[in-house]
Protein backbone atom coordinates (compact mmCIF):
# COMPACT_ATOMS: atom_id res chain seq x y z
CA UNK A 1 0.00 0.00 0.00
CA UNK A 2 1.05 3.58 -0.62
CA UNK A 3 0.80 6.54 1.77
CA UNK A 4 1.07 10.24 0.91
CA UNK A 5 2.28 12.41 3.80
CA UNK A 6 1.62 16.16 3.57
CA UNK A 7 4.51 17.93 5.28
CA UNK A 8 5.64 21.54 5.18
CA UNK A 9 8.40 23.72 6.57
CA UNK A 10 11.13 22.00 8.53
CA UNK A 11 9.40 18.62 8.34
CA UNK A 12 9.46 18.81 4.54
CA UNK A 13 13.18 19.62 4.61
CA UNK A 14 13.96 16.52 6.66
CA UNK A 15 11.71 14.39 4.42
CA UNK A 16 13.54 15.45 1.26
CA UNK A 17 16.59 13.22 1.64
CA UNK A 18 17.42 9.78 0.33
CA UNK A 19 16.18 8.05 3.51
CA UNK A 20 13.30 10.25 4.65
CA UNK A 21 11.84 7.82 7.19
CA UNK A 22 15.14 7.83 9.11
CA UNK A 23 15.91 11.51 8.60
CA UNK A 24 12.52 12.71 9.91
CA UNK A 25 13.35 11.00 13.19
CA UNK A 26 16.08 13.64 13.61
CA UNK A 27 13.74 16.58 12.93
CA UNK A 28 13.61 19.17 15.74
CA UNK A 29 9.80 19.31 15.45
CA UNK A 30 8.31 16.80 17.88
CA UNK A 31 5.12 16.60 15.80
CA UNK A 32 7.18 15.43 12.82
CA UNK A 33 9.59 13.21 14.71
CA UNK A 34 7.29 11.48 17.18
CA UNK A 35 4.23 11.16 14.97
CA UNK A 36 4.86 11.29 11.23
CA UNK A 37 8.38 9.87 11.49
CA UNK A 38 7.45 6.98 13.77
CA UNK A 39 4.38 6.14 11.68
CA UNK A 40 6.16 6.33 8.32
CA UNK A 41 9.09 4.24 9.51
CA UNK A 42 6.84 1.41 10.69
CA UNK A 43 4.66 1.69 7.56
CA UNK A 44 7.74 1.15 5.41
CA UNK A 45 9.15 -1.59 7.66
CA UNK A 46 5.99 -3.59 7.07
CA UNK A 47 6.40 -3.47 3.31
CA UNK A 48 4.44 -0.36 2.37
CA UNK A 49 5.55 2.76 0.49
CA UNK A 50 5.77 6.39 1.59
CA UNK A 51 5.74 9.58 -0.45
CA UNK A 52 6.34 12.92 1.29
CA UNK A 53 4.84 15.98 -0.39
CA UNK A 54 5.07 19.65 0.47
CA UNK A 55 1.84 21.25 -0.84
CA UNK A 56 3.68 24.55 -1.27
CA UNK A 57 5.52 22.97 -4.23
CA UNK A 58 2.27 23.29 -6.18
CA UNK A 59 2.88 27.04 -6.27
CA UNK A 60 5.87 26.46 -8.55
CA UNK A 61 4.14 23.95 -10.79
CA UNK A 62 4.95 20.76 -8.90
CA UNK A 63 2.45 17.96 -9.43
CA UNK A 64 1.76 14.55 -7.96
CA UNK A 65 -0.44 11.70 -9.13
CA UNK A 66 -3.24 11.82 -6.61
CA UNK A 67 -4.74 8.55 -7.91
CA UNK A 68 -1.81 6.39 -6.83
CA UNK A 69 -2.28 6.55 -3.04
CA UNK A 70 -4.32 4.49 -0.63
CA UNK A 71 -4.12 6.97 2.26
CA UNK A 72 -3.15 10.62 2.66
CA UNK A 73 -2.07 11.97 6.06
CA UNK A 74 -1.98 15.70 6.73
CA UNK A 75 0.64 16.35 9.39
CA UNK A 76 0.65 19.45 11.59
CA UNK A 77 -0.33 22.64 9.78
CA UNK A 78 1.45 25.82 10.91
CA UNK A 79 0.14 29.38 10.62
CA UNK A 80 2.81 30.41 8.08
CA UNK A 81 2.04 27.58 5.64
CA UNK A 82 0.17 28.61 2.48
CA UNK A 83 -3.50 27.85 3.08
CA UNK A 84 -4.84 27.25 -0.43
CA UNK A 85 -2.19 24.69 -1.53
CA UNK A 86 -2.71 22.69 1.64
CA UNK A 87 -6.47 22.64 1.28
CA UNK A 88 -6.18 21.77 -2.39
CA UNK A 89 -3.85 18.87 -1.53
CA UNK A 90 -6.50 17.53 0.84
CA UNK A 91 -9.24 17.99 -1.75
CA UNK A 92 -7.10 16.31 -4.40
CA UNK A 93 -6.58 13.30 -2.15
CA UNK A 94 -10.35 13.02 -1.84
CA UNK A 95 -10.84 13.32 -5.59
CA UNK A 96 -8.45 10.42 -5.98
CA UNK A 97 -8.97 7.15 -4.15
CA UNK A 98 -7.00 8.03 -1.00
CA UNK A 99 -8.57 8.09 2.44
CA UNK A 100 -7.73 11.40 4.14
CA UNK A 101 -6.46 11.48 7.74
CA UNK A 102 -5.95 14.73 9.66
CA UNK A 103 -3.44 14.47 12.52
CA UNK A 104 -3.86 16.91 15.41
CA UNK A 105 -1.44 17.38 18.27
CA UNK A 106 -2.24 21.01 19.17
CA UNK A 107 -5.76 22.31 19.65
CA UNK A 108 -6.21 24.31 16.42
CA UNK A 109 -9.17 26.52 17.27
CA UNK A 110 -7.18 28.75 19.64
CA UNK A 111 -4.49 29.25 16.99
CA UNK A 112 -4.10 32.10 14.44
CA UNK A 113 -6.84 32.43 11.77
CA UNK A 114 -5.02 30.51 8.98
CA UNK A 115 -4.71 27.46 11.23
CA UNK A 116 -8.38 27.63 12.18
CA UNK A 117 -9.36 28.02 8.53
CA UNK A 118 -7.35 24.99 7.45
CA UNK A 119 -8.77 22.67 10.08
CA UNK A 120 -12.32 23.96 9.75
CA UNK A 121 -12.40 22.82 6.12
CA UNK A 122 -10.09 19.80 6.34
CA UNK A 123 -12.07 18.27 9.19
CA UNK A 124 -15.20 18.52 7.08
CA UNK A 125 -13.84 16.39 4.24
CA UNK A 126 -11.55 13.90 5.97
CA UNK A 127 -12.17 10.21 6.62
CA UNK A 128 -10.44 10.04 10.01
CA UNK A 129 -8.83 12.21 12.67
CA UNK A 130 -5.89 11.21 14.86
CA UNK A 131 -5.04 13.01 18.09
CA UNK A 132 -2.24 12.74 20.63
CA UNK A 133 -4.22 12.36 23.86
CA UNK A 134 -7.59 11.48 25.32
CA UNK A 135 -8.08 15.07 26.39
CA UNK A 136 -7.41 16.26 22.84
CA UNK A 137 -10.07 13.83 21.64
CA UNK A 138 -12.53 15.52 24.02
CA UNK A 139 -11.51 18.99 22.86
CA UNK A 140 -11.99 18.02 19.21
CA UNK A 141 -15.31 16.23 19.72
CA UNK A 142 -17.49 19.32 19.04
CA UNK A 143 -15.76 19.83 15.69
CA UNK A 144 -16.20 16.37 14.15
CA UNK A 145 -18.97 13.81 13.80
CA UNK A 146 -17.07 10.80 15.13
CA UNK A 147 -14.58 9.98 17.85
CA UNK A 148 -10.94 10.63 16.88
CA UNK A 149 -8.38 7.85 17.08
CA UNK A 150 -5.99 8.47 19.96
CA UNK A 151 -2.39 7.65 19.07
CA UNK A 152 0.04 9.02 21.61
CA UNK A 153 3.47 10.46 20.85
CA UNK A 154 6.16 7.79 20.76
CA UNK A 155 9.28 7.82 22.91
CA UNK A 156 12.51 7.31 20.99
CA UNK A 157 16.00 6.40 22.14
CA UNK A 158 17.49 3.81 24.45
CA UNK A 159 16.21 3.73 28.01
CA UNK A 160 18.79 4.87 30.58
CA UNK A 161 19.25 3.60 34.12
CA UNK A 162 17.31 5.42 36.81
CA UNK A 163 19.48 7.92 38.67
CA UNK A 164 18.93 10.34 41.54
CA UNK A 165 21.89 11.46 43.63
CA UNK A 166 21.82 15.26 43.91
CA UNK A 167 24.93 17.07 45.06
CA UNK A 168 24.79 20.14 47.29
CA UNK A 169 23.58 22.13 44.29
CA UNK A 170 20.51 20.53 42.74
CA UNK A 171 20.55 20.31 38.95
CA UNK A 172 17.17 21.29 37.47
CA UNK A 173 16.24 21.04 33.80
CA UNK A 174 13.54 22.60 31.68
CA UNK A 175 13.38 21.90 27.94
CA UNK A 176 10.81 22.80 25.32
CA UNK A 177 9.54 25.42 22.91
CA UNK A 178 10.08 29.09 23.89
CA UNK A 179 6.32 29.71 23.89
CA UNK A 180 6.07 27.42 26.92
CA UNK A 181 8.68 29.33 28.90
CA UNK A 182 5.88 31.40 30.41
CA UNK A 183 4.88 28.42 32.55
CA UNK A 184 8.41 28.20 33.94
CA UNK A 185 8.37 31.95 34.52
CA UNK A 186 5.21 31.56 36.61
CA UNK A 187 7.15 29.19 38.91
CA UNK A 188 10.26 31.39 39.04
CA UNK A 189 9.71 33.07 42.40
CA UNK A 190 8.82 29.79 44.11
CA UNK A 191 12.00 28.26 42.70
CA UNK A 192 13.98 31.21 44.00
CA UNK A 193 12.51 30.81 47.48
CA UNK A 194 13.34 27.11 47.47
CA UNK A 195 16.87 27.83 46.25
CA UNK A 196 17.45 30.09 49.23
CA UNK A 197 17.29 26.90 51.31
CA UNK A 198 19.01 24.55 48.85
CA UNK A 199 21.09 25.98 45.99
CA UNK A 200 19.91 25.04 42.49
CA UNK A 201 21.15 25.40 38.95
CA UNK A 202 18.41 25.66 36.32
CA UNK A 203 19.35 24.60 32.80
CA UNK A 204 17.00 25.88 30.08
CA UNK A 205 17.19 24.06 26.74
CA UNK A 206 15.23 25.83 24.03
CA UNK A 207 15.56 27.78 20.80
CA UNK A 208 17.94 30.71 20.96
CA UNK A 209 16.47 34.20 21.14
CA UNK A 210 17.22 37.54 22.77
CA UNK A 211 14.12 37.10 24.92
CA UNK A 212 15.29 33.75 26.30
CA UNK A 213 18.78 35.05 26.98
CA UNK A 214 17.32 38.11 28.69
CA UNK A 215 15.18 35.88 30.90
CA UNK A 216 18.24 33.89 31.93
CA UNK A 217 20.24 37.04 32.65
CA UNK A 218 17.41 38.43 34.77
CA UNK A 219 17.37 35.33 36.98
CA UNK A 220 21.12 35.41 37.45
CA UNK A 221 21.11 39.12 38.16
CA UNK A 222 18.43 38.77 40.80
CA UNK A 223 18.84 35.35 42.39
CA UNK A 224 22.45 34.16 42.05
CA UNK A 225 24.24 32.46 43.71
CA UNK A 226 21.28 30.61 45.28
CA UNK A 227 19.54 30.09 41.94
CA UNK A 228 21.77 30.02 38.89
CA UNK A 229 20.30 29.75 35.38
CA UNK A 230 22.06 28.77 32.18
CA UNK A 231 20.87 28.62 28.61
CA UNK A 232 21.64 25.76 26.20
CA UNK A 233 20.54 26.05 22.54
CA UNK A 234 18.09 23.30 21.66
CA UNK A 235 19.09 20.25 19.67
CA UNK A 236 18.38 16.57 20.08
CA UNK A 237 21.96 16.05 21.23
CA UNK A 238 21.98 18.95 23.71
CA UNK A 239 18.66 17.82 25.18
CA UNK A 240 19.95 14.29 25.69
CA UNK A 241 23.10 15.62 27.36
CA UNK A 242 21.09 17.94 29.60
CA UNK A 243 18.83 15.08 30.65
CA UNK A 244 21.83 12.97 31.53
CA UNK A 245 23.27 15.77 33.66
CA UNK A 246 20.18 16.75 35.65
CA UNK A 247 18.55 15.55 38.85
CA UNK A 248 14.99 16.74 38.25
CA UNK A 249 13.08 17.65 35.09
CA UNK A 250 10.61 20.51 35.52
CA UNK A 251 7.43 20.37 33.41
CA UNK A 252 5.20 23.26 34.53
CA UNK A 253 2.06 24.00 32.55
CA UNK A 254 -1.55 25.16 32.89
CA UNK A 255 -4.30 22.52 32.70
CA UNK A 256 -6.91 25.26 32.12
CA UNK A 257 -5.20 26.52 28.94
CA UNK A 258 -6.81 24.89 25.86
CA UNK A 259 -3.48 25.14 24.06
CA UNK A 260 -1.88 22.89 26.68
CA UNK A 261 -4.78 20.90 28.14
CA UNK A 262 -4.64 18.39 25.28
CA UNK A 263 -0.85 17.99 25.26
CA UNK A 264 0.59 14.50 25.08
CA UNK A 265 2.73 12.92 27.79
CA UNK A 266 5.88 13.10 25.67
CA UNK A 267 7.80 15.42 28.02
CA UNK A 268 7.18 13.35 31.13
CA UNK A 269 7.83 10.13 29.20
CA UNK A 270 11.08 11.46 27.73
CA UNK A 271 12.34 12.35 31.21
CA UNK A 272 11.53 8.88 32.52
CA UNK A 273 13.09 7.24 29.48
CA UNK A 274 16.28 9.14 30.30
CA UNK A 275 16.16 7.81 33.86
CA UNK A 276 15.35 11.19 35.40
CA UNK A 277 12.58 12.30 37.74
CA UNK A 278 9.79 14.54 36.38
CA UNK A 279 8.09 17.19 38.48
CA UNK A 280 5.05 18.25 36.49
CA UNK A 281 1.80 20.16 36.51
CA UNK A 282 -1.40 18.07 36.50
CA UNK A 283 -2.16 17.94 32.79
CA UNK A 284 -4.70 15.25 31.94
CA UNK A 285 -2.21 13.19 29.93
CA UNK A 286 0.27 13.17 32.83
CA UNK A 287 -2.13 11.64 35.34
CA UNK A 288 -1.45 8.00 34.29
CA UNK A 289 2.13 8.69 35.42
CA UNK A 290 1.09 9.85 38.90
CA UNK A 291 2.95 6.94 40.53
CA UNK A 292 6.00 7.52 38.35
CA UNK A 293 6.59 11.24 38.97
CA UNK A 294 5.55 14.11 41.21
CA UNK A 295 2.45 15.81 39.82
CA UNK A 296 0.97 18.90 41.39
CA UNK A 297 0.49 22.65 41.09
CA UNK A 298 3.53 23.90 43.05
CA UNK A 299 6.66 22.81 41.19
CA UNK A 300 8.99 23.80 44.04
CA UNK A 301 7.07 21.49 46.40
CA UNK A 302 7.79 18.64 44.01
CA UNK A 303 11.52 19.30 44.13
CA UNK A 304 11.45 19.36 47.92
CA UNK A 305 9.48 16.10 48.00
CA UNK A 306 12.03 14.44 45.71
CA UNK A 307 14.96 15.49 47.89
CA UNK A 308 13.17 14.18 50.98
CA UNK A 309 12.28 10.82 49.38
CA UNK A 310 15.27 9.71 47.27
CA UNK A 311 14.54 5.99 47.42
CA UNK A 312 10.94 6.52 46.34
CA UNK A 313 12.16 8.75 43.51
CA UNK A 314 14.21 5.87 42.10
CA UNK A 315 11.29 3.49 42.53
CA UNK A 316 8.98 5.89 40.70
CA UNK A 317 11.40 6.37 37.81
CA UNK A 318 11.67 2.59 37.35
CA UNK A 319 7.89 2.24 37.61
CA UNK A 320 7.51 4.91 34.97
CA UNK A 321 9.99 3.25 32.67
CA UNK A 322 7.89 0.10 32.67
CA UNK A 323 4.87 2.20 31.71
CA UNK A 324 6.79 3.99 28.95
CA UNK A 325 8.02 0.70 27.49
CA UNK A 326 4.56 -0.86 27.60
CA UNK A 327 2.67 2.13 26.26
CA UNK A 328 4.87 4.47 24.23
CA UNK A 329 7.67 2.45 22.63
CA UNK A 330 8.27 3.47 19.02
CA UNK A 331 7.37 0.11 17.48
CA UNK A 332 4.15 -0.08 19.51
CA UNK A 333 3.03 3.42 18.50
CA UNK A 334 4.13 2.78 14.92
CA UNK A 335 2.04 -0.37 14.89
CA UNK A 336 -1.03 1.58 15.96
CA UNK A 337 -0.53 3.90 12.99
CA UNK A 338 -0.11 1.00 10.58
CA UNK A 339 -3.24 -0.73 11.86
CA UNK A 340 -5.24 2.47 11.45
CA UNK A 341 -3.94 3.21 7.94
CA UNK A 342 -4.43 -0.34 6.73
CA UNK A 343 -7.97 -0.39 8.10
CA UNK A 344 -8.86 2.85 6.36
CA UNK A 345 -7.27 1.76 3.09
CA UNK A 346 -9.29 -1.45 3.24
CA UNK A 347 -12.52 0.47 3.75
CA UNK A 348 -12.90 -0.10 7.48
Amino acid sequence: MKALWLAGGMAAEFAAGANPEDEILECPLASARLRMGVAAREWKRRGNENVFWNPEVARTGGQIDRHSFDVCIASKYFFDFPLDPWLEACRAAKRGRARLIIDICDYPFEKPPPVQAFYAEALGICDAVTVNSERMAELMAPHIDWRPSVIEDAVLGAMADAAFAPAKRVELLWFGHPTNLRYLHAARDDLAQFSARRPCRLTVVTQDSAEVRGWIEAINGRFMPALEARFVPWSLQSTRAALEGCDVVLIPSDPSDPLKAGASANRIAEALNAGRFPVASPLRSYLPFAEAAWIGTAIADGIEWALTNPDEVLSRIRRGQVLVAERLAGDRIGGQWVDLLHGLANGN
